[in-house]
């Protein structure tokens, strides 16, 4: 298994690095520049097809396992079949700039049903008596199922906006997954998530921290669903795993995008509208200016900002990886850590909108939707 994930890193790393050393040539399709989105941060343009490379060396080695006999050729096709759904709307909209977040979030529900229906990757618990309930029939079990795949998928898309921040995020949830996975005798899933790993690491080279590429919408959108599957199957096959297990994995992404939805929704702003707001773009921008003046002088000032805020973004999401490890197969455990973690993420972000006292009285989200609404009127593009 070993060498299949090095087949995936040496396919995806030179699929990375020739994007980069041929970027003048497709810049006027590829470069994400600053001017496109009041929500980008970096300084200059950046070739945005670093997915092309993941999904390359994921494919190359899935098509070497095949051959190897480690996977069946129907059953990887499959798989293929199921992300390419969203990878390809994704890497449209890298393209093109015209692929709404709608019809990328469409794109993410179909390929959940699709491998609902064709992988056997539909939830059947909660591991809660009454939210059991809601896997009685198959159908309602399905519709759940795609909401939270697919919900997962535009939650990795959501917090790609720092060098390594996403891809970090991704590699530690596919390393817990292939760890449980080879705990519980699962070769399939502890095969896909080194499969997975080996392609990130390919690119997370040129990602972190010198930016030379992002992962762009066909890159995030096929993370997400490619864990979130892999999660709801180890779920579905083994009892012992807890419903709980892959979500805290998650639980940076997937609570950014709750979070965020309810700031839009209070400023009466669509779910939809780019957002200067995410925890990420206010780490960056109000954080220390942790850099000497040799490294402002010579322009290093946006990268340095750029790499120590996604580092310290890392530390907060890969702390919800250790209990995720330790307690895979405690649902208590697992709320439990997801309650602090809850309590961690407003602590910080209170501290980052900096609250008035005055305000104390308030309704913690109240609060939050007040003033980060103050704050949009004036945090500097």
């Amino acid at each position: 298994m070993l060498r299949l994930a090095v087949v995936a890193f040496i396919v995806s790393a030179f699929v990375g690095f020739f994007t980069i050393r041929w970027a003048h040539l497709h810049a006027h399709l590829t470069a994400d520049r600053r001017g496109d989105g009041s929500h980008k941060i970096h300084k200059v343009e950046v070739p945005r097809v670093g997915g092309v490379g993941i999904f390359a060396g994921w494919l190359a080695a899935l098509v070497a396992a095949v051959g190897m006999g480690q996977m069946t050729g129907l059953r990887a096709l499959t798989w293929v079949g199921v992300v390419s759904v969203v990878f390809v709307a994704g890497l449209t909209e890298d393209l093109t700039k015209k692929v709404s977040p709608r019809d990328r979030l469409l794109a993410a529900l179909v390929s959940a049903l699709l491998g609902s229906w064709f992988l056997g990757a539909t939830l059947n618990r909660l591991d809660n008596p009454a939210l059991n309930l809601l896997f009685v029939y198959p159908l309602t079990s399905m519709l759940f199922t795609a909401v939270a795949v697919g919900g997962v998928a535009h939650a990795v898309n959501v917090i790609d906006g720092l060098n390594g921040l996403a891809g970090s995020i991704c590699l530690m949830a596919l390393a817990a997954l292939g760890y449980v996975a080879f705990h519980v005798g699962d070769r399939e899933i502890t095969l896909l998530a080194l499969l997975g790993i080996g392609a990130l690491l390919g690119f997370f080279i040129w990602n972190y921290p010198s930016g030379q590429i992002f992962n762009g919408d066909g890159g995030a959108y096929f993370l997400g669903i490619y864990i979130a599957m892999l999660g709801v199957l180890l779920v579905n096959r083994h009892d012992q795993v807890s419903a709980w297990f892959p979500l805290m994995l998650m639980a940076y992404p997937v609570w950014e995008t709750l979070f965020s939805a309810f700031r839009r929704h209070m400023r009466g702003q669509s779910s939809a509208s780019a957002d200067t707001l995410h925890l990420h773009t206010l780490m960056y921008r109000r954080m220390p200016r942790w850099i000497s003046p040799s490294q402002e002088a010579n322009g290093g000032r946006g990268l340095r900002r750029n790499s120590d805020a996604s580092t310290l973004l890392m530390i907060l999401g890969g702390a919800n990886v250790i209990p995720a490890v330790l307690f895979w197969d405690s649902t208590p455990m697992l709320l439990g850590a997801a309650g602090l973690f809850i309590v961690v993420y407003f602590t910080l972000y209170r501290r980052l909108v900096r609250f008035k006292m005055g305000r104390r009285k308030l309704p913690l989200l109240a609060v939050v939707a007040i003033k980060t609404s103050e704050a949009g009127q004036t945090t500097p593009q």
